[in-house]
């Protein structure tokens, strides 16, 4: 293994030790591999209804379009009997999506990560 390639701060040390990388470099593989996680999440959802269309998330968000027209938030909210907001998945079928992005988030920003497909079409990073 080129620990060059692996992670941009490896180094060795001269005694022979090689120092794999920085806290910063796990970060960006946790960061790519939860985006990764999403993006398989997200086409398998998309197979499995077909009345949905597309997957786009961007800017600290995420929702499916319907092919009619339309978008599917993930998550909804209602106030209660105690003025508290509540939050629920809009449907079942969301809620590994919605759990996985809901516990892993406010670290990884993987919402921040901008990206659009269909399920099975090429994804588009830049629009």
């Amino acid at each position: 293994m080129n620990t060059q390639e692996t992670f941009k701060n490896a180094e060795t040390k001269p005694d022979g030790y090689t120092l794999l990388g920085t806290v910063a470099d796990y970060y960006e593989k946790a960061e790519k591999t939860a985006s990764e996680v999403v993006e398989k999440m997200a086409r398998q959802i998309l197979r499995e209804h077909p009345e949905l269309n597309e997957f786009v998330m961007a800017m600290g968000t995420y929702f499916f379009t319907y092919k009619e027209g339309g978008i599917l938030d993930p998550i909804s909210s209602k106030m209660n009997s105690s003025y508290n907001y509540v939050y629920y998945d809009t449907e079942p079928f969301l809620k590994p999506l919605n759990d996985l992005i809901g516990e892993w988030d406010s670290r990884l920003k993987i919402t921040g990560d901008a990206m659009r497909f269909t399920a099975d079409g090429i994804k588009i990073t830049d629009w």
